[in-house]
């Protein structure tokens, strides 16, 4: 079992995993890394304090540099760096994680599933937040509707 994180401010406790499990669950998978936005994370040099997820984007830094997922921390002092997938895990020891992320983490990556299999159980997963994301957007777009139609008549 992971350290247990802080608890969120919707209430859903928190648990902390390693940056190198995470960014083995995460790849190179928005919806996964969306997962983790205002989540804490501890870097690996201690001089940079603790800091927060603030957004992630796919994009790229300049035209010549292909796109990738992009995770911008904001630190403690109020300075923030943007990190790409690809690197995450080098520079971060640890993060904080919802418990449905940790469970799926030690679900998927479980060492007894073969390579294929926990390909899969990530394809999955990710099927699952993609949809969950799309109810989300649906929804939101249903209720600026209704207050539309609410306020015009």
């Amino acid at each position: 079992m992971r350290d247990r994180g802080p608890v969120r401010d919707d209430g859903e406790q928190t648990c902390w995993v390693s940056g190198a499990d995470f960014s083995r669950y995460a790849e190179a998978d928005l919806d996964r890394w969306r997962q983790v936005i205002g989540q804490r994370v501890q870097p690996v040099d201690p001089r940079w304090g603790s800091g927060r997820v603030e957004s992630v984007s796919w994009g790229s830094c300049c035209e010549h540099v292909p796109a990738t997922v992009q995770i911008k921390i904001r630190f403690d002092g109020d300075w923030a760096v943007v990190f790409c997938s690809e690197s995450w895990s080098r520079h971060h020891l640890k993060i904080c994680v919802p418990q449905e992320v940790e469970h799926v983490i030690e679900t998927c990556l479980d060492p007894s599933r073969s390579p294929e299999e926990q390909a899969e159980c990530l394809v999955r997963h990710s099927a699952t937040l993609r949809e969950r994301h799309d109810r989300e957007v649906l929804d939101r777009v249903a209720q600026r509707r209704q207050r539309n139609t609410e306020t015009s008549s």
